[in-house]
């Protein structure tokens, strides 16, 4: 018998990491879902590491698979990631305005500067093309809205 969805110790890890709070929206509740940065069907063990993992209003999750727009903020604040292996990616946390790069259990706070030279170390210039479009995308300043904490 497989397992499905994440085991309950990474979400127990997960929450004690972030609290319970979306990472794009600061967002707190009973939609709040676990959201894996790598996505695509099936995996590993891996794919529960918990620098793989922050917590995602689910609204806001289908939306991010739905929609392009929401799709590139997603890329662009690392709570998304392709192709690459999501500890080299650091995660915006809107709430607290502050880039992270997710060690385990443990975050640390990196610099604008050292998280725009990660993004472009993993990505090239394609993470440009994904923030270009999350800085002018009006669907951020709903987000924002949205947490209320801004």
């Amino acid at each position: 018998m497989t397992r499905r969805g994440t085991p309950k110790r990474a979400l127990v890890l997960l929450e004690a990491r972030d609290e319970r709070v979306c990472a794009m929206t600061a967002q707190r509740g009973d939609r709040i879902v676990p959201q894996h940065r790598a996505g695509g069907m099936g995996g590993g063990k891996s794919k529960h590491d918990l620098h793989g993992l922050v917590w995602l209003d689910s609204i806001v999750n289908g939306q991010i698979e739905a929609d392009a727009t929401l799709q590139a903020m997603a890329f662009a604040w690392g709570v998304k990631v392709r192709a690459v292996d999501p500890a080299r990616v650091p995660v915006f946390y809107r709430h607290e305005h502050a880039w992270f790069v997710l060690e385990g259990v443990e975050r640390r706070e990196v610099s604008a500067v050292v998280a725009l030279d990660m993004m472009l170390a993993a990505y090239g210039d394609r993470y440009l093309a994904w923030k270009a479009t999350a800085d002018e995308s009006p669907r951020a300043a709903l987000l924002v809205a949205r947490g209320g904490r801004f």
